[in-house]
């Protein structure tokens, strides 16, 4: 157990890299690149698969691990942002990095981080690179914080690379038009290595074509090269045959629900079957498929009342909650919470969440920027009825509000940003059972 000492020591280290947010975002691969050559260059110490997109680089991320674990293999993961706590963002075989790790990796190299003017993604991507070396890791499953092209992350000579679904998001750093951010996407692409493309839109397929092919990059699409078929779904999880070259699995159980994660599903299989001098059984498909867990995407929270929650932060993500709620529940009205980050477009809500029947409560999310409550309620109006829509800004107000007013055998998704993490995980888990 750690000493109060310790504690606040620690405390200060995630504090000083936190403030590195006010350097902002600034493009550019030059000051991740200094940093890590003062470091030793650890991000050429294991075999990396990279991976870009818009929606599901997370769950993709999560899937592939799993598998290469599965196969035998020391396996790290650097995904973002956290649920909880810094520390999930940095893992080797699951198990996150511990606090010394964080505090002493801080206290090193703050001097080079300061004289770099490094940002804070490029801090914690110097860690996790760091921290990967030192584990021995053998794979490291590398997610991108924002784009791709000038992404941290984007030093890294990748055995695969693959994109996941591209839509609109963060646009005031990407651009607003979709063959913009499918630039941005692209740049993660290498010659010589299998890119694996996720299902797209027929436009956004023809623009990462284009760009890939610009890159000399050997493109390959998941939908040609993987069938996965759903034949039952269930609250909390789904079963589904699987083909993938000689392969063909039957009734494999994936903990992800909703088409959306058939979709992250086929990308990481055909990712994980290009990875060179590994091998790839059906039983390590199956087992390191059934052994999925990633948090916060229909996440179930509580039971009578059924409680979901989901980290989908743009229209296209809420979109897809929605869709497999409404296909899991097809008769039963969803009730619905809602909170949106500042940046997020939010025209088209009102007539993707019109379908659930329930009632939307609008809130905002604590101690981070956050469409205001009553924008929201203003803009959604114009699709669903006065009486359905309730306002409270204060989150914890509402869950508590909620907790009284659900009945047993009523639904609830709450949805709208991973910072909503903080406050809802914590109440279900002291307050409930699932």
């Amino acid at each position: 157990m750690k000493s109060s000492r310790e504690a606040a020591d620690l405390r200060a280290d995630l504090s000083y890299l936190y403030s590195l947010n006010n350097r902002g975002i600034k493009p550019g691969l030059s000051r991740i690149q200094k940093l890590l050559a003062a470091i030793g260059n650890p991000q050429n110490a294991y075999k990396i698969v990279h991976i870009a997109g818009t929606n599901g680089k997370g769950s993709t991320c999560a899937i592939i691990a799993s598998i290469l674990r599965s196969a035998g293999l020391r396996v790290g993961l650097y995904t973002s942002p956290h649920l909880l706590r810094f520390n999930e963002r940095i893992r080797v075989d699951d198990l996150e990095i511990g606090d010394r790790q964080i505090a002493q990796f801080i206290r090193h190299w703050r001097k080079t981080i300061d004289e770099l003017d490094c940002s804070f993604f490029e801090a914690t991507t110097a860690l996790a690179f760091d921290y990967f070396k030192k584990q021995k890791a053998e794979y490291v499953v590398l997610e991108t914080g924002m784009g791709g092209r000038f992404d941290a992350t984007n030093v890294v000579q990748p055995e695969v690379t693959v994109i996941t679904p591209v839509a609109r998001d963060h646009q005031e750093f990407l651009g607003r038009r979709l063959h913009q951010i499918a630039f941005e996407k692209a740049g993660i692409v290498k010659s010589g290595a299998p890119c694996i493309v996720a299902h797209q839109t027929a436009q956004v397929c023809k623009y990462l074509t284009a760009e890939i092919r610009a890159r000399a990059g050997d493109l390959y699409y998941a939908v040609d090269q993987c069938r996965i078929k759903a034949t039952r779904a269930f609250a909390d999880y789904q079963e589904l045959n699987l083909s993938i070259g000689n392969f063909t699995i039957e009734r494999v159980t994936f903990p992800l629900i909703g088409a959306h994660q058939l979709v992250n599903l086929q990308a990481a299989v055909t990712a994980v079957t290009f990875i060179k001098n590994i091998t790839i059984t059906t039983d390590i498909l199956r087992k390191g498929i059934a052994a999925v867990i990633w948090p916060g995407r229909l996440q179930i929270l509580h039971r009578n009342p059924l409680i979901y929650y989901d980290v989908g932060h743009n229209q296209h993500g809420i979109q897809q909650a929605v869709r497999t709620l409404l296909k899991t529940f097809p008769d039963q009205p969803i009730h619905l919470l809602l909170a949106l980050g500042t940046q997020k477009n939010y025209n088209q809500i009102g007539k993707i969440i019109r379908p659930l029947g329930g009632t939307v409560c609008l809130t905002e999310i604590p101690d981070h920027p956050s469409v205001s409550a009553e924008s929201l309620a203003n803009s959604i109006r114009k699709a669903i009825p006065l009486n359905r829509i309730y306002v409270e800004k204060h989150l914890s107000v509402l869950l508590n509000i909620l907790s009284r007013k659900l009945q047993t055998n009523e639904l609830l998704l709450i949805i709208g940003s991973h910072y909503l993490a903080p406050t809802v995980l914590p109440f279900y888990a002291l307050r409930h059972s699932v």
